[in-house]
């Protein structure tokens, strides 16, 4: 597949090779077809991010129903950057979209905007850049985001 054996990506490929099977292997592949990723799209997301062919079915298609179907994401720029599906759906994904969908709507940020760009930095990285920077102009954003964060933590209570 073309992978740099002096890089740890390498060692999380053979790890992801190892937990699995030739038939799961396969299903994962035909699972992110349905979402319009190629074979050739798939083993390259793959050869980013091994461990997108290692995640449940559920958890791939709850994460790309999300991302496609409710934020109107290109599946394919998801391709781009696989590690942004391995993130928490409740915990990380939907509080930092409720940011960016207020943002969006105010004309605050472009709509080209790529998924990883606020779904991958760490916490201090988010804030400051999408709800720090834009406190003065919608000062709501830090409550948004709390209360997205904090309903995921109630979990089935609901």
């Amino acid at each position: 597949m073309g992978f740099n054996p002096s890089k740890i990506v390498f060692v999380v490929a053979i790890h992801a090779f190892t937990k699995t099977t030739k038939s799961k292997l396969e299903s994962k592949l035909e699972l992110y077809k349905r979402w319009g990723w190629s074979k050739e799209i798939a083993l390259l997301a793959f050869k980013r991010h091994p461990n997108c062919m290692l995640l449940s079915d559920e958890k791939i298609t709850k994460t790309m129903d999300f991302l496609v179907n409710e934020m109107s994401r290109s599946s394919l720029n998801i391709s781009r950057n696989p590690t942004v599906i391995n993130c928490s759906l409740e915990k990380r994904i939907i509080p930092r979209c409720s940011v960016i969908q207020i943002l969006l709507a105010k004309g605050l940020v472009k709509s080209d905007l790529s998924s990883s760009s606020f779904i991958l930095p760490g916490e201090r990285c988010f804030l400051d850049k999408f709800v720090i920077k834009f406190q003065d102009v919608v000062p709501e954003l830090q409550n948004v985001y709390r209360a997205k964060m904090h309903l995921s933590g109630l979990g089935n209570a609901l």
